[in-house]
């Protein structure tokens, strides 16, 4: 059994090597990129972006995942009532929490000390209203996976929609129900919250930031990211 302070956040990284343990307390598994196999009484499967999985206290799991992927984890004594239920571990994550754990990971792994009350009550607030609206075509999931690996890549509705097994029409549809954006606004608004948060979280060069998601040169940007927030990068940057 491990034992953890609990309430707390952080961002794990596992091994191919399957793990076995149990602890205490409830844990939300979330990840922000790639997917992690997981097994556990009523479950055995992988949990991609786009959804979660909710392990009991006292409930043995098994998991492993490629060591590039990456998860949010979430340590509690108490969680929504809705996911109070070990028939049905897995649940589906809101595109706007999805978004807020791209800001967590930053957060966390910049400042390991600092600001994390708040960031666990957004968090928690945050988690509550996606659990009361949340659905979302499970061949949705891969494609999430695919495109928060590496915001910096180009993604056509083609190849996305070959991820999904779908054809590109019914992707689209698919795809805007389950995020409630098109392809386009949902890259740019996760491009454009990634470099937000990068901005006022760490000091990463405005160049490395552009090419971090998904723009050649700082002006174009900058240009988008006016347009997007309404404020220029600078406005955001970290003193």
């Amino acid at each position: 059994m491990t034992d953890s302070p609990v309430p707390s956040l952080s961002v794990r990284s596992y091994t191919k090597q399957t793990c076995r343990h149990k602890h205490n307390y409830f844990q939300l598994v979330l990840p922000i990129n790639g997917h992690i196999l997981i097994e556990i009484d009523v479950f055995r499967g992988r949990v991609g972006v786009g959804e979660g999985v909710c392990i009991a206290p006292n409930e043995v799991h098994y998991f492993s995942a490629n060591e590039l992927s990456k998860f949010i984890v979430a340590d509690l004594e108490y969680v929504p009532v809705s996911l109070n239920d070990r028939l049905h571990p897995i649940f589906q994550v809101s595109s706007a929490l999805q978004a807020f754990l791209s800001f967590v990971e930053i957060q966390i792994s910049q400042f390991a000390d600092h600001g994390h009350e708040e960031i666990l009550a957004l968090f928690l607030t945050l988690l509550e209203t996606s659990l009361k609206g949340c659905s979302m075509d499970k061949r949705i999931t891969p494609v999430l996976s695919h495109i928060h690996r590496d915001l910096a890549r180009g993604f056509t509705q083609v190849k996305l929609a070959q991820i999904a097994c779908m054809g590109t029409t019914q992707f689209k549809t698919r795809f805007k129900e389950a995020t409630g954006l098109s392809l386009r606004d949902y890259l740019v608004k996760a491009r454009m919250e990634k470099a937000k948060a990068l901005l006022r979280n760490t000091d990463t060069p405005m160049l490395g930031i552009a090419q971090l998601t998904g723009y050649e040169d700082v002006a174009a940007f900058s240009r988008r990211f006016k347009a997007y927030f309404g404020q220029p990068p600078k406005f955001f940057k970290r003193k």
